[in-house]
């Protein structure tokens, strides 16, 4: 199971460090994709502190799953706000009728999330 654990978290990492590092460091390419799932409008200069709470949930969820690897507990806490940002990322497509990839690549990170949050739970057994 740790190993399954391990695994599920370096894939779960490849996509929650860089977004923390764009949203944190509002780098155009960061913030033109964030822009264009949820229609903020952080682009245009509006919403911008959402880029640094969202960048701060993805930096503290990252360090939360890293740290569960040996204390399963908190890792589920980390899997958990991951889940949180990357389902509210996917109701604000739904919302706006996304389709296709965008909005794939976002479920495809929930669940990823999901299954950190279910392994390190198992783990706690």
């Amino acid at each position: 199971m740790t190993a399954l654990a391990i695994a599920l978290t370096a894939l779960l990492l490849l996509e929650t460090l860089p977004s923390a590092i764009a949203q944190l460091g509002r780098y155009r390419a960061g913030l033109d994709r964030l822009d264009s799932l949820t229609r903020l409008g952080v682009t245009q200069g509006r919403n911008l502190w959402a880029t640094t709470v969202i960048g701060a949930v993805h930096l503290l969820g990252s360090v939360a799953v890293i740290t569960g690897l040996f204390a399963p507990a908190v890792g589920v806490g980390g899997a958990g706000l991951e889940a949180g940002v990357f389902g509210w990322v996917v109701s604000r497509q739904v919302r706006h009728g996304d389709r296709g990839r965008a909005l794939g690549a976002y479920l495809m990170f929930t669940a990823m999330a999901l299954a950190v949050l279910t392994v390190d739970a198992i783990r706690l057994a």
